[in-house]
C-alpha cells in the first residue's frame, strides 16, 4: 500500500503530460495546415493574373490573401539558361535550383538555407514555345514561431505534469493515511469490543463453575461491560452515519439549559452512587443546531466527566460558550495532543471514540471544541459562535 502514492503521482504526471503533448501535436497541425492553406490561396490568386501582368508583377500584398506569393520567371524552351540566370537574383535561382530537382505539379514545401518556402510551378503554352513560372511564398517567420510557442508549451507542459504528479503523489499519501487510519479503526473497535466481551464470558464462566456466589456484584460487573459495549457500538454506527454524508444537519433552535439538564437525567443514579457533587449555572439563551447531533456530542463531554471526576462536577453556559469542568487530575501533554483522537488509549488506559465523535459533531455545526487543565482538572469548552 505504500506504493499508492507513487503509482498515483505517475499515473497522474503522464496523463497530464500526454495530454499536454497530445494537444502540442494538435496545435502544430493546425497550424502548419493553415499555412499551407493561406501559401496555397496566394500562389492561386498570383496565377489568376493574366500573361502581361506575369512579367510586370511586383512582389506586393494584392492578392487579398494573408501572404502574397512572388513569382520567378523560369524561361521559354528557346531561350538559353544560361541567358535567364544573369536576370535572376541569388535567392531565386536556389528556388528553381531545388525546384528542378524536385519537380512536380503540385504545391510542395521547400527548406532552403533556414528559410521556408511554399512553391508550385506552372507551364503557358503558346503556338511557338511553352514559358514556365514558378510562383513561391516566403512563411519563414511563421514555422520558427510556432517552434518559438511549441517550446514554450513544451516546457509548460513538463511543469504542469510535474505539479500533476506532486498533487498525485500528495493524493496518494492521503490515501494511504486513510487506509492505515482505517485499518487502524477496525482493529481498534475489534478491540474494544472484545474486551467487555471477554469480562462478561469470564463472569458468566464463573457463575456457572460455582466460583462467584456474590451473583449480585457479578451482575453489576455483567451490566456495566454490556453498557460500556452498547456505547462503543452506538458511537461507531453513530460516526458510520456521519462519514457516510447520509446524516445532513437539520437546524432548529435548541435551548442550551434543557438541553444539558436532559442529558444529565439518566445520569442521576451513577452521580448519587459515586457521591458526586453536580452544579449548574445555566444562562438563558438559544444555539441554532442540529437537536439529535448536538445531544450526542454533549451527552459524550458530560458522560466523559461523570466518568473521570473525582467528586466535583461543573457545568456553566454563557456567552453561547458552554463549559464542563470535572477534577479528575490534569492530562499530560502527550495525551491532551491526542485528546480527540478516535481510540487514543491515555495514561490510565482508557480510550473511546465518544470525544473524536463530540467534536465532529461540533465542528460540522462550525463551532470549535478545546480542552485545558484547570483547577487540577480538566474543562472542556464548547464555543457556539463563529
Amino acid at each position: 500500500m505504500n506504493k499508492t502514492r507513487y503509482k498515483i503521482a505517475t499515473l497522474t504526471g503522464s496523463a497530464v503530460m500526454a495530454a499536454m503533448l497530445l494537444s502540442l501535436l494538435i496545435l502544430n497541425i493546425v497550424f502548419n495546415k493553415k499555412i499551407e492553406l493561406r501559401a496555397e490561396n496566394a500562389i492561386k490568386n498570383v496565377f489568376t493574373l493574366d500573361s502581361d501582368e506575369y512579367l510586370n508583377y511586383e512582389s506586393e500584398n494584392d492578392t487579398g490573401s494573408l501572404y502574397y506569393a512572388s513569382l520567378v520567371y523560369m524561361g521559354a524552351d528557346s531561350e538559353n539558361r544560361d541567358d535567364i540566370y544573369q536576370i535572376l537574383t541569388p535567392k531565386e535561382k536556389k528556388l528553381i535550383d531545388w525546384y528542378e530537382t524536385h519537380p512536380s505539379d503540385e504545391m510542395q514545401r521547400a527548406k532552403i538555407n533556414e528559410a521556408t518556402y511554399y512553391m508550385k510551378a506552372r507551364t503557358e503554352y503558346y503556338e511557338d514555345s511553352n514559358e514556365r513560372l514558378l510562383a513561391y511564398v516566403d512563411v519563414t517567420g511563421e514555422p520558427e514561431l510556432i517552434k518559438e510557442i511549441s517550446f514554450g508549451v513544451l516546457l509548460d507542459a513538463f511543469v504542469i505534469a510535474a505539479l500533476g504528479a506532486a498533487i498525485g503523489y500528495f493524493l496518494g499519501k492521503k490515501l494511504e493515511q486513510n487506509d492505515k487510519a482505517q485499518k487502524t479503526f477496525f482493529e481498534n473497535t475489534s478491540h474494544e469490543l472484545k474486551t467487555p466481551l471477554m469480562a462478561i464470558c469470564g463472569y458468566a464462566e464463573e457463575i456457572e463453575m460455582g466460583v462467584i456466589t456474590d451473583y449480585s456484584q457479578a451482575g453489576r460487573m455483567i451490566v456495566s461491560q454490556t453498557e460500556r459495549m452498547s456505547k462503543l457500538i452506538e458511537d461507531i454506527l453513530y460516526l458510520s452515519k456521519m462519514e457516510s454524508g447520509t446524516e445532513p444537519l437539520k437546524c432548529e433552535p435548541i435551548e442550551m439549559a434543557s438541553l444539558v439538564q436532559d442529558i444529565l437525567m439518566p445520569l442521576e443514579g451513577i452521580v448519587n452512587r459515586r457521591n458526586l457533587s453536580v452544579s449548574l449555572e445555566l444562562d438563558e439563551g438559544y444555539v441554532n443546531g442540529d437537536p439529535e447531533k448536538l445531544e450526542h456530542a454533549v451527552a459524550n463531554l458530560i458522560t466523559n466527566s461523570v466518568k473521570y471526576a473525582c467528586s466535583q462536577i461543573e457545568i456553566s453556559w454563557k456567552n453561547q460558550v458552554l463549559s464542563i469542568w470535572n477534577d479528575g487530575g490534569e492530562l499530560s501533554t502527550e495525551d491532551f495532543s491526542h485528546m480527540f483522537e478516535r481510540f487514543h488509549t491515555g495514561q490510565n488506559g482508557n480510550s473511546g471514540i465518544g470525544l473524536a465523535l463530540s467534536k465532529e459533531i461540533v465542528e460540522m455545526h462550525g463551532w470549535k471544541l478545546s480542552a485545558k487543565n484547570d483547577r487540577h482538572g480538566i474543562c472542556l469548552s464548547m464555543v457556539c459562535h463563529s
